[in-house]
This record gives C-alpha cells, structure tokens and sequence, in this order.
C-alpha cells in the first residue's frame, strides 16, 4: 500500500488503470462490494477458480457480438456464477436472467427444462440484450441496471432523477432489488484483475474438465446414463443445469447432453442398452431439491405419479379434444403455428404426417385443441399477423 495514503485510493487507482469499454465507475458504494470479496478470502478463491473455467465462454459470446468482453464481471457480480440460483424477482442462471427476457429471446423454461441455466445458451442471449439495452441508452452503467430491473423501470427512475442519464444521479431512486447489480458489477472487475496483490491463490475448481456435446432424442433419466457410462449423477449435473429434475424429456429437434470428453464416444455404443423410451408419469428419477442445490448432493428418489404432475397436464387427459384446421400463410413457420395453437411441433408433425418442421403457403394443417375452446382457435385461421403477433406474446 505504499504511496497511497488509505485504502480506498489504492481502489480509485487500479480501477482507472483497467481498460474498460463499460465505463467503470468508482464510489463509495463500491467499496463495500470490495471489501465484502476481501473479508471472505476462501469464498472469493473459489470464484476466481470458478471464473477461469466461465469466462472463456462469457468472452467468445460476448465477442461474437461485438460486445465488452468485461461484461462478464456482472455474472460474477450477480449470480456468484452458480447456474441454479435463483434470485427473489425470479431471475435465474449464470447471468439471472428474468423469465421475462428468457421469453423474448425464445429460450425453454418449463417443469423440466430451464435454458437460463445453460451457461452456453444465456450467455449467447445475454451478449445480444446487452447489445439491445446499449442502443437505448448509449451507456453501458444504464444497460448493466436496465438488464437488472427493465428498461420499463429504468426509465421511471431516470425521469425521477431529472432526466439525468449519468448512472450515480439515478441510484438513489432505483429499486433494491437492481439498485447494486453495477456497483458489484465493478467490484467484480477490481478482485478478478488484483486478487493476487491482496494475497489470494485461485482454486483448482472440479469443472475444469473436458466435456463434448452429444444431441438425445428420446426421453432419458440421468440414472440411466449414471449407471451406463459409469458416471456420477453430480457431475452430470454441473455439466448439464438446465435439466431441472434429472430428466432429459423428449422434444422434437432433441436436447444436447454435456458428458465428460472420455464418455461422450460410448453414446451410440451404448445407446440401445438405456435408450428404452422414459415415461415421464412412473420413471424413477432422482430429484434434486433447488434449495440445497450447493449442499452436497442430497437427493430425495421418488416415482413421479399422475398426482404429481402439473394441474395443466393433470387436467388436459380429462378434456375431450376436437379437430380445426388452419391454413399456412406467407412467413408462417411451424414453431408460431404450434405457439398459436397451445400444442407442440411435434403433435402437429404427427397430425399432419410432416417429414420436416417446413410448411408451404396454403398447406391446410389439422389441428386437436380443446373441445370448449374449438371458438377460440378457429378464429385464429382468419386473424391478420398483428393479430397473432399478440397471440405470441399472451404466455
């Protein structure tokens, strides 16, 4: 600490030696932030050693939209890079995504499947509504808090503030919940680029292993991979946190699996020995409560059962389902088309006997929806596309 005359100069100075397009900003509220990562030495060892296995991903997203590689210091700053948290406004992942913004940018969160929580998937969505938030504002301390809490919210707050768009004038006034995700933000870039002048040693995390992606077709359990390729159902799960209940569940165009490099070439040698359709209703699987998701694998097992199920699911075997038809327009695509509809591509495919997921203009779909709802999806044949832009956005 020589030549500086306290703590918080020495701060002020290496953060205005970092060269940065984010425009980090130095003040007392992010001193605090700093200081936190200092009074915890191990936990700040563990997310530097987390960060070196994150970042490279963060920085080839990031970069392939023209977009501040610094910029992953905010999922350091806002989810401690663990991809099953989930915040108090319901944000989720690496980067705590809202719901919201997942359904913008067309990524799956359901019972099963929460896309959030692949730090692949939301880091390529992240980079772009970054991008998206910047052309608004023009101020990337303003992107950063519009991520956080809207840009809805945001701009309530900057008219509260005068007007102002310099980031220290709006604090005041923005909401607990996004009101320190920039101050973080920066002093997650100060203890990444100097933890080791405050004499901290990085650990060798767990995840720094090798891993390929394989593509699964049909329904299948982690158990049954578990026990087929010999691989712990905790390491299937760090590499694969967007399965939420331990489940690979069918889809259409399928879901990509991560396995650990030195398994990922026994799949389709193996393949026919577990790849025995999984019936999502009795299936054993092994359910992992959310909130001991850092706990050390304490798992309850337990048979999935009608009674278990979502209401909706539980209550769509009793509704009797009529047929409707719909015709293909011009730039219509199945994926709308099902969304429209309330049912999957793959239930239209197998109606209809399609091949692919392309349509042609004038193609006549069939359709089963519910019966005491058959008005309602009819009209949808002969509404205009701003009409069913609106349909898109009701879920």
């Amino acid at each position: 600490m020589a030549g500086s005359i306290n703590g918080q100069d020495i701060y002020q100075t290496r953060i205005a030696q970092l060269k940065s397009q984010t425009e980090l900003s130095y003040r007392e509220e992010v001193k605090v932030f700093i200081d936190e990562y200092l009074a915890h030495p191990e936990k700040t060892k563990e997310l530097i050693g987390l960060s070196r296995f994150y970042f490279p991903l963060f920085e080839k997203n990031l970069k392939a939209k023209n977009a501040p590689i610094d910029l992953k210091y905010l999922a350091l700053a806002a989810s401690e890079l663990n991809p099953t948290y989930v915040n108090s406004t319901g944000a989720s992942g690496v980067w705590m995504m809202s719901y919201t913004v997942s359904k913008i940018y067309k990524l799956k969160v359901n019972t099963l499947v929460d896309e959030r929580r692949d730090p692949q998937l939301s880091s390529a969505i992240a980079a772009q509504h970054f991008k998206d938030l910047y052309s608004i504002y023009n101020s990337w301390p303003l992107a950063i808090v519009a991520y956080g809490c809207s840009p809805v919210t945001l701009n309530k707050c900057i008219r509260m503030a005068g007007n102002s768009l310099y980031f220290w004038d709006i604090y005041p006034f923005l909401p607990t919940s996004c009101r320190d995700l920039y101050p973080k933000f920066v002093a997650a870039a100060y203890i990444v680029n100097y933890y080791k002048e405050h004499g901290i040693k990085p650990s060798n995390h767990e995840l720094n292993f090798e891993f390929d992606s394989v593509l699964i077709n049909k329904a299948l359990s982690f158990q049954q991979i578990s026990s087929t390729l010999k691989i712990p159902i905790e390491d299937l799960r760090k590499l694969n946190p967007k399965f939420r209940k331990d489940v690979v569940p069918m889809a259409a165009d399928g879901y990509f699996l991560k396995l650990p490099k030195e398994k990922s070439s026994q799949i389709d040698l193996l393949r026919d020995s577990f790849y025995n359709p999984v019936n999502l209703e009795f299936a054993p699987l092994v359910i992992q409560n959310e909130s001991l998701a850092n706990a050390p694998a304490i798992q309850i097992s337990q048979k999935i059962k009608p009674a278990d199920l979502p209401v909706e699911k539980a209550q769509e075997k009793n509704i009797s389902k009529t047929k409707v038809f719909y015709t293909v327009k011009r730039k219509d695509v199945l994926g709308d088309i099902a969304d429209w509809f309330d049912v999957s591509v793959s239930e239209i495919k197998k109606q209809n006997k399609l091949k692919s997921d392309r349509v042609k203009q004038g193609q006549k779909l069939s359709i089963f929806v519910p019966a005491n709802k058959s008005g309602y999806y009819k009209r949808i044949n002969k509404m205009q596309p701003n009409q069913k832009k609106k349909l898109k956005k009701k879920d």
